[in-house]
């Protein structure tokens, strides 16, 4: 008898022994599946789970592990939705964490700083070669809140300019502490822009001073010493303030004309127009000014070119302004050549018009487009030209969608030629 219980008894002990290794097993196997972030799905049985009464704890266990895994991957997605906005995005971004190397860094910052390859893992200092912007990433937490700093990087041998901001964000899942965010948003253009504001009110201003100190000085004179100046004198003080009354009203309009041209209040009024009736007409009006002895104008006109759509009133400006430019500027030419010409696809019309007078300097002739840019500044002054001229030709022929330009293979004189869309049908349209 005490035999059997002996069996009996080192039976049930067996049999623990083996479910608390089961057990054991089965723990180990819960606790690598929550490090691993892995649904357990154990090798024993229903029954043996709920006789050791762990049915539920495995049960919440894996509904735990979901949870955190649906979480994960929504996290990852959407910080993939974001990584992907921001390499989309034009302004430069990098993120960078406390030891200064790159976590991050969209498709415009690749192109900035290293020609469009990955930035991933570098240093700054080998990355950024301006010492205005490293200054600034010395202690971004002093930036969080301040406005952004203008700051300007060389590229291509030319100056960019970019408006930089940085403030501290928490780091990448994988890393810890924080990281610095930067963003350059660049502002090259509204530099440029500035810049010719500021050059266009001083020209504006040194234009308008020179004729209203002339008119002022024998306003003054003929007041103040009125009895003692002879009459003479006096026409001569009068012809003066006439002269530059008229030079200050003509550099007025043209400061409008530009201006409207600029903003476009006024619109395009193209209409079918024959371009060879108002040359015609614009050499009939300045052939007065010529010595038929010694100068004359000739017209080579394509007859392929026949009535098209333009803005008589515009162009008729354009016109105006060449001849004038020849003739103040190169009054001893002897042979002016017009010559409308139509290109081979037949959709643009060229029209030069050439001189055989002194010609402009090479290194002038990429600037006498620009406003108040003139060759030789004393005697333009003194022959009366406000030196917008050319530039409210270009305006008008940019806005008919033509260009112009002077001809820098031209040696005997100077050679103007633009050209202007050819739309044969009459549109009766206003062009914008």
């Amino acid at each position: 008898m005490t035999w059997v219980f002996l069996i009996a008894a080192l039976v049930s002990i067996g049999w623990l022994v083996r479910r608390l290794l089961l057990l054991k097993r089965l723990v180990k196997e819960m606790e690598g599946a929550a490090r691993a972030k892995r649904r357990l799905l154990p090798r024993e049985s229903e029954a043996f789970l709920k006789s050791m009464g762990i049915e539920g704890l495995l049960r919440e266990l894996n509904e735990s592990i979901d949870h955190y895994n649906r979480q994960e991957e929504s996290k990852a997605g959407h910080v993939m939705q974001v990584e992907s906005m921001l390499r989309a995005v034009q302004e430069v971004v990098i993120v960078f964490n406390a030891e200064r190397k790159v976590e991050f860094a969209n498709r415009a910052a690749e192109r900035l700083f290293r020609s469009g390859q990955s930035l991933q893992g570098l240093r700054l200092e080998g990355v950024m070669r301006s010492l205005a912007l490293l200054e600034l990433l010395e202690s971004p937490e002093e930036s969080d809140l301040a406005e952004p700093r203008q700051i300007s990087l060389e590229q291509d041998h030319q100056t960019l300019w970019f408006e930089a901001s940085c403030a501290r964000v928490r780091s990448l899942p994988e890393q810890r502490g924080f990281s610095t965010l930067l963003v350059l948003h660049e502002i090259t253009q509204l530099k440029r822009l500035e810049m010719m504001r500021r050059d266009f009110v001083a020209n504006v201003s040194h234009e308008l001073r020179t004729p209203i100190t002339i008119i002022k000085g024998y306003a003054e004179t003929l007041i103040e010493d009125s009895k003692s100046i002879d009459s003479s004198a006096q026409d001569r003080f009068l012809g003066k303030i006439v002269g530059n009354a008229e030079r200050l009203n003509l550099l007025v309009e043209d400061l409008l004309t530009l201006s409207r041209l600029e903003s476009k209040p006024d619109q395009l009024e193209c209409h079918a127009n024959s371009l060879k009736d108002l040359l015609e007409d614009t050499i009939e009006s300045f052939r007065e000014r010529m010595e038929p002895t010694k100068q004359s104008i000739q017209l080579n006109y394509d007859e392929r070119v026949g009535r098209f759509a333009f803005d008589r009133f515009r162009l008729n400006q354009v016109l105006d302004n060449l001849f004038e430019n020849v003739f103040r500027y190169a009054p001893e030419f002897s042979a002016l050549d017009l010559s409308v010409q139509l290109d081979g696809s037949e959709k643009m019309v060229m029209c030069c018009i050439a001189d055989d007078g002194p010609g402009i300097p090479g290194k002038d002739i990429p600037h006498i487009f620009e406003r108040f840019y003139r060759v030789d500044k004393g005697r333009s002054r003194e022959r009366g030209g406000t030196g917008l001229g050319l530039s409210i030709v270009k305006h008008i022929i940019q806005l008919h969608g033509g260009a112009v330009y002077a001809d820098p293979e031209w040696k005997q004189g100077t050679k103007i030629c633009f050209t202007l869309p050819y739309r044969k049908e009459e549109p009766n349209e206003v062009v914008d």
